[in-house]
């Protein structure tokens, strides 16, 4: 043998042995140092821990009408690794032009197959998706790595659909991820008071806030394999935690009422194009909130405005303030006869609509000479609500104010409630005592105000307002858990709480300026107010009201208690006044709620049809 080939072989021989041992060298570099870190790296492409999320706890109302849950929605994901992975490339040109994904390969260049397959998708899913070619094309370049979201909030029809197309063009490099978002099913309504949450399902306002903690679930997981359409492997599942739903809440609301109130709001806007309404309507026996509403509001499904006006999401009955007017003077009159300084037979004498003997002037609309305090509170009188009020002093008339709940928030479970504003008597003016007693000087919630009226109602005694009436498991065997009842405290005594539901009667009696929210069959306590509207920075602007009206009914034993508020209806002369645009409205509304409620007249025979009348009056006529 040539002495040269020899030595070459010996070479040859010597090179392979040294490339074959360090190849064994790094095989076993490899499964000593480095078979953990490749192994998780090879499980990582087909292993996932997935997250199992669990469901928010749906919202309710009182008597379990569906208000808020959580419903299955699907996203439309590109994987970009998968969009480069030129296998699946290829598997998808193939199905495209009828040919195996080897001949692909040989009739292509790779760059030539990912720029084609990215072709191939954005020609399969254009149309479908509804986004323009040109467009999806510049949002498949847009990365290089992780994922990209094509459609989000995809029901069960689109998702099937989009589910058979993405199996038919043997697209594997997307995939439908499953996931939550909220569903309202009445969004045009309550939609203050529930509020809303955020893309990551957190509560940003309303019941949706406040209760978040409670109706947010605890997250499962579990291990699972899946091929490379991302298809789960079913029988390489591992370790699964089950997800825990979050609780439900049952609201104080009851959405027939709140239906009513809604619509008669609607109405008001129709009517008087007025910057704001807002109605409270509550059981004075237990400060539930039965019904809160506003508008302007919002659509809870897209979060916009509604009739063409801007979205207000924010609860404007707790969140926004006003200057009550005349509905405040309960405060004075209340203070007056628990001191035992006045009674509803006292007189007070009116000056003829103009007062100036404490060196600043009191007007009234109307002249009056000498009332009885339950005559000038059902006038309205400015000027003998201030006299009755007087004796208490500034002090003394500042201590009820908080007393009966003013400066201070309610409490409610709702998000921002304002705490509303009394000055204390150190920064009063000179004319502070006398504007504040018929309710100027002063800014209050709605709600603040409505709970004011409700401790006349409830006999002296104030309990804080609840919208929480239980919170119960997502389990159909499991029972509602009621909160604790709120305590109540004594604001006045119950003498002069009836004192003041007496002149509260009387305002809704021929003559009084609160006859207009009157209805058949139940004898109504109500005050009307009419504020010239504030400004900040601004002032009181002139021919700008807020019309108000309070009350409850039956008077002697309440069962219902609601507050209108009318900012700046567009309207005329006395037709801003309280008694004329926000007396109706609770007029309309306290019709409906006796027969939602069952509640019982206490003045039935006013109820009575004509031909019965008739002949109980024949009757009497013999007897």
């Amino acid at each position: 043998m040539d002495r040269n080939l020899k030595s070459r072989l010996v070479w040859a021989c010597c090179g392979l042995v040294l490339l074959l041992s360090v190849l064994s060298l790094r095989l076993f570099y490899i499964e000593v140092f480095s078979s953990g870190e490749l192994s998780k790296q090879a499980r990582a492409r087909y292993e996932y821990k997935e997250t199992l999320t669990a469901s928010r706890g749906r919202i309710y109302d009182r008597n379990g009408e569906l208000l808020a849950r959580n419903q299955t929605v699907y996203q439309l994901v590109v994987d970009c690794h998968h969009l480069r992975d030129l296998g699946l490339a290829c598997i998808g040109l193939g199905t495209k032009e009828g040919i195996s994904p080897q001949t692909v390969r040989k009739r292509y260049l790779p760059e030539e197959i990912l720029s084609k397959y990215r072709e191939y998708v954005v020609e399969s899913m254009s149309d479908v998706l509804r986004i323009p070619r040109q467009e999806l094309a510049g949002t498949l370049k847009e990365r290089e790595t992780g994922e990209i979201i094509l459609a989000g909030d995809i029901e069960d029809d689109f998702c099937r659909q989009l589910r058979a197309q993405l199996d038919e063009k043997d697209l594997r490099c997307m995939f439908l991820r499953k996931g939550e978002r909220r569903y309202y099913p009445s969004p045009l309504t309550l939609t203050q008071v529930i509020g809303y949450v955020d893309g990551e399902g957190v509560g940003v306002s309303g019941v949706e806030k406040t209760m978040g903690e409670v109706m947010t679930g605890r997250n499962g997981y579990r291990y699972c394999e899946r091929d490379s359409r991302r298809r789960e492997i079913h029988a390489y599942r591992g370790l699964q935690v089950n997800p825990t739903p979050g609780k439900d809440v049952y609201l104080t609301i009851d959405m027939e009422l709140q239906s009513v109130v809604e619509r008669e709001l609607d109405a008001v806007i129709d009517k008087y194009k007025p910057e704001k309404v807002t109605a409270v309507w509550i059981d004075p026996r237990t400060s539930e909130v039965l019904a809160m509403a506003s508008r302007p509001h919002f659509d809870l499904t897209t979060r916009e405005g509604i009739r063409g006006m801007d979205p207000v999401r924010r609860t404007i009955p707790v969140s926004d303030v006003y200057q009550p007017g005349s509905t405040f003077k309960i405060v004075g009159y209340g203070g007056a006869f628990d001191k035992g300084l006045a009674q509803p037979s006292t007189e007070v004498d009116c000056h003829m609509g103009s007062y100036n003997l404490d060196g600043f002037e009191l007007k009234d609309h109307h002249p009056y000479g000498m009332l009885t305090a339950r005559r000038a509170f059902a006038k309205s009188s400015n000027i003998g609500a201030f006299l009755i009020s007087r004796p208490l002093n500034k002090d003394g008339f500042y201590d009820y104010m908080l007393k009966f709940g003013f400066g201070q928030p309610t409490g409610i479970e709702l998000t921002a409630e304002s705490s509303g504003r009394i000055y204390p008597v150190d920064k009063w003016s000179r004319t502070s005592f006398s504007s504040q007693v018929m309710g100027y000087e002063v800014s209050v919630t709605p709600l603040q105000m409505a709970m004011a009226c409700a401790v006349i109602a409830n006999g002296g005694t104030y309990r804080s307002p609840t919208i929480i009436h239980g919170i119960k498991e997502n389990d159909p065997g499991s029972d509602l858990v009621k909160g604790e009842g709120k305590a109540l405290r004594r604001v006045i005594s119950e003498r002069a709480a009836n004192h003041v539901r007496q002149c509260m009667m009387e305002a809704t009696k021929e003559g009084g300026t609160g006859t207009k929210g009157v209805f058949p069959g139940y004898t109504l306590a109500g005050k009307t107010g009419t504020a010239r509207k504030h400004v900040e920075n601004v002032g009181y602007v002139s021919g700008r009201y807020i019309a108000s009206f309070m009350g409850f009914f039956p008077a002697e034993r309440p069962e219902l208690l609601g507050l209108i508020v009318i900012d700046d209806p567009r309207a005329k002369g006395s037709e801003v006044y309280g008694g004329s645009v926000a007396a109706p409205v609770f007029k309309a509304i306290a019709e409906e709620a006796v027969k939602i409620f069952d509640i019982e007249p206490d003045r039935p025979e006013e109820l009575a049809p004509p031909a019965e009348l008739a002949q109980n009056t024949t009757e009497g006529g013999a007897n």
